[in-house]
């Protein structure tokens, strides 16, 4: 019988570095993609619909329940495995999570300047309109100012003519 060689493949710790990421990052993209399901069963549960039975809600309350359930068991696993089991990754862990919370503090800031100038946008498109609505009021009030001044000068006028 012929052993067959085995091949020595070179697997360094950045390489393993970059495939935990790799995973860690469809496992994240995967974690959004089941929060906008739950978001999206939420909304839906939000508008009143007559032809849902008892069976259909049950049905998707337990699934909304269990994948919440599903999804925090995963980041607890990941999050036990990246700190205690896998030497390195404990400070990798740490960090990203600091660096979300830094990101998303960054993004509710970038959201909140973005509603005020749309709550700006808004009350100047406001304002325009009622400078607009005061000039047309102005103008038909002139318009009906003149024509009373005519007509007064008409009528003095033929008054005169007497």
């Amino acid at each position: 019988m012929a052993k067959k060689k085995e091949k020595f493949v070179a697997y360094d710790e950045t390489q393993a570095m970059a495939d935990i990421i790799k995973q860690l990052s469809k496992f994240w993209a995967l974690q959004d993609q089941l929060n906008a399901y739950l978001r999206e069963e939420e909304e839906k549960a939000k508008v009143y619909d007559p032809s849902i039975s008892n069976a259909q809600m049950m049905e998707s309350a337990m699934n909304r329940v269990m994948c919440r359930q599903q999804m925090e068991e995963l980041s607890t696993t990941i999050r036990e495995i990246m700190v205690y089991q896998t030497p390195g990754l404990a400070d990798l862990y740490s960090q990203t999570y600091e660096m979300r919370e830094v990101i998303s503090e960054e993004q509710e800031k970038a959201r909140l300047k973005q509603e005020a100038k749309k709550r700006q946008d808004a009350w100047l498109h406001r304002q325009e309109e009622r400078n607009l609505q005061a000039k047309l009021a102005a103008v038909v009030v002139t318009s009906i100012f003149l024509l009373y001044l005519w007509l007064w000068f008409l009528f003095v006028s033929q008054w005169g003519k007497r």
